[in-house]
């Protein structure tokens, strides 16, 4: 399993907990309603990806991509009650999650962000169809985002971190550091921090 952390350098000096909380603050947690339900980038309940923005025309947004062909899926039954635990989940297999501004693409092309984005890829997450919401990572992870709430995405994270003796209370650079260096044990994990080279990007606070 190979997971990759992408960042813009102005990031470094900040810990990821904090960036997980400015774009949270950015999103506005009450953005996920009728009006705004989000959608697949190739496909009405399944897709390579799946994407919204935040509330109130906020333009903050999340990309949930899987690097499986049409790997992400939403299960909508009418004949069970919308509460049901088998009613209203996403399933399949998450790879990767991208946080930022200005959410583009779709309509059969991929989604895309154009600011403060930071991208974790390889999280390496699955579900089967049945799995319901309790339990289910995928589901729990980007229903979370669409609630504005990143504990689930930021508890993947931190079990992946940690072989590597580094969290998200630690700054990107910390990480990257770290995760280059490689695994405090043998382990078959491998993790890298790349930053990104985008000069026109700034941590608002």
């Amino acid at each position: 399993m190979s997971v990759s952390v992408t960042y813009n350098p102005i990031f470094g000096s900040s810990t990821i907990d904090d960036y997980l909380a400015f774009w949270t603050s950015g999103f506005a947690t009450a953005g996920h309603g009728e009006s705004n339900t989000g959608g697949f980038s190739n496909g009405v309940f399944s897709g390579d990806q799946y994407a919204t923005h935040g509330a109130n025309g906020s333009d903050y947004a999340f990309i949930a991509d899987s690097d499986a062909s049409n790997g992400l899926n939403y299960v909508f039954d009418f004949t069970l009650p919308a509460g049901d635990n088998q009613n209203h989940y996403l399933y399949g297999q998450l790879d990767n999650i991208s946080l930022g501004e200005v959410l583009g693409g779709g309509s059969g092309s991929d989604f895309t962000l154009s600011n403060y984005v930071v991208t974790f890829s390889g999280l390496d997450l699955s579900a089967a169809f049945g799995a319901g919401r309790v339990g289910n990572e995928v589901h729990e992870t980007i229903y979370g985002l669409m609630q504005g709430n990143t504990d689930a995405l930021e508890s993947v994270l931190d079990d992946l971190f940690a072989a590597f003796g580094v969290s998200t209370d630690d700054t990107f650079d910390v990480v990257a550091a770290a995760l280059t260096a490689g695994p405090l044990s043998t382990g078959s994990a491998e993790l890298v921090g790349v930053p990104e080279l985008v000069d026109d990007l700034a941590l608002a606070a």
